[in-house]
């Protein structure tokens, strides 16, 4: 074990799939932090056996490495597993006294979200989520000099991303598209997912204030062409306390992947942000600036969050995102869902790629594009398998669902109801 008092310990639930990958972005950074222990299920899973080769001790379950790691040598819990999962491992977790690094999405509805928030305060431990393009340069800049006021008050902000996801993406796990499991809710999708640092990002740059801008107000529509429970598709128009208008705009049914985009309109000009990571100002008196890389890199966003989280959390000090700075984020997610209801299921045509085959919306690319340009929900555009979500107050709301009867009737005694 590494002994230096400025290196933060970790213990970690999970060791393969998505883990496995973390494994690897924490062995990168030696300096900072270092792994103690992880779980498996499985015994003999390759990722554990892996593990084991390592030094690492692996435990059966979570429960065991909580019972097995102590305060005296591990800092904090790390825990990226499945949606419907995070909320129990953490509150265990932050019970015991340890700090958590989650996953994004942090939980899956806003009362959990409520619970860890409430652990947080009582416990004076900390819960990071784990957004890491917020902590990209490009993004930190601009936050920074929103906060200054150099590009003044702040008018709209807009997210539009496509992206491709074969068929087998929807099986890879037990939770892949699903709305519940058990009775939890798990709503993976675009909003829940994979474009969750989308949602983020927008909501995170509408307010020149520290965290995201709240909503009061969403109107959605969900649709999904995969075969699924939840969404694939989404367009969700937000309303926020400060007037800030948010819309977001995403596919998992593209036949092309443009960069991701976030838009940004304020009184001295025009912000894109591509990839998280990369900014052109254009300033209404000719003006351009750029900011940040345009090549994409993942791992760099990632490891200046763990460095960020990782040196806050020795200190016993707040990182940048935590379940609180995540409240505005649930409220939009949770919100879509209550506007929407259920997903609906749309045409599709498929496509063969070298990842597998893949489900594609005839016109999502122009379709989409137009929604964005416009901030039109696709019911307004005409479209004619599109459905309508109500809008939805979001003063006050604090449990999901408590508006939608279709959400609410799939709640029978625990269960799920049938699709």
């Amino acid at each position: 074990m590494n002994s230096g008092n400025n290196i933060l310990k970790l213990a970690m639930i999970g060791c393969g799939g998505y883990a496995g990958y973390l494994i690897d972005r924490l062995a990168e950074l030696p300096e900072v932090c270092e792994l103690l222990a992880v779980t498996t299920p499985d015994p003999d899973d390759p990722s554990a056996q892996a593990c084991r080769e390592k030094g690492l001790p692996v435990y059966n379950s979570a429960d065991e490495l909580l019972d097995n790691v102590s305060l005296e040598t591990c800092h904090a819990i790390l825990i990226p597993t499945s949606i419907d999962s995070h909320y129990e491992y953490a509150r265990k977790a932050i019970e015991r006294g340890f700090h958590v690094l989650l996953e994004k999405p942090p939980v899956s509805t806003i009362q959990d979200l409520d619970r860890l928030i409430e652990l947080q305060r009582e416990s004076g431990r900390f819960i990071a989520v784990n957004f890491q393009h917020l902590y990209s340069d490009a993004t930190q800049q601009l936050k920074q000099r929103l906060g200054r006021g150099e590009f003044g008050a702040i008018r709209y902000v807009k997210g539009h991303a496509l992206w491709q996801r074969p068929e087998s993406y929807f099986s890879r796990s037990f939770w892949s598209g699903r709305l519940q499991i058990d009775g939890k809710w798990v709503l993976d999708g675009t909003i829940g997912n994979p474009l969750a640092h989308l949602m983020a990002e927008a909501l995170y740059l509408a307010t020149s204030e520290a965290g995201m801008a709240n909503p009061v107000r969403v109107q959605a529509e969900l649709y999904h062409a995969n075969d699924i429970e939840s969404e694939d598709t989404s367009v969700v128009r937000l309303e926020t306390e400060k007037d800030v208008p948010v819309f977001f705009c995403a596919s998992l049914c593209a036949d092309e992947m443009p960069p991701i985009l976030c838009e940004m309109e304020t009184d001295q000009g025009t912000i894109r942000l591509h990839d998280h990571r990369h900014a052109e100002i254009h300033y209404r008196d000719g003006r351009e600036e750029v900011l940040g890389s345009p090549e994409p890199n993942d791992k760099t966003d990632r490891n200046l969050m763990i460095k960020s989280v990782c040196r806050a959390l020795l200190r016993n000090e707040r990182p940048m995102i935590t379940v609180e700075e995540c409240r505005p984020y649930m409220l939009a997610w949770n919100g879509a869902f209550e506007s929407a209801g259920q997903p609906a299921a749309i045409a599709f045509d498929r496509k063969e790629t070298e990842h597998g085959t893949m489900r594609v919306i005839d016109g999502i690319k122009e379709l989409s594009q137009k929604a964005f340009q416009e901030q039109s929900l696709f019911s307004e555009l005409g479209v004619d398998w599109a459905m309508p979500g109500a809008p939805v107050d979001l003063f006050g709301y604090g449990c999901f669902p408590s508006v939608n009867p279709v959400l609410m009737d799939r709640e029978l005694d625990g269960q799920v109801a049938a699709v």
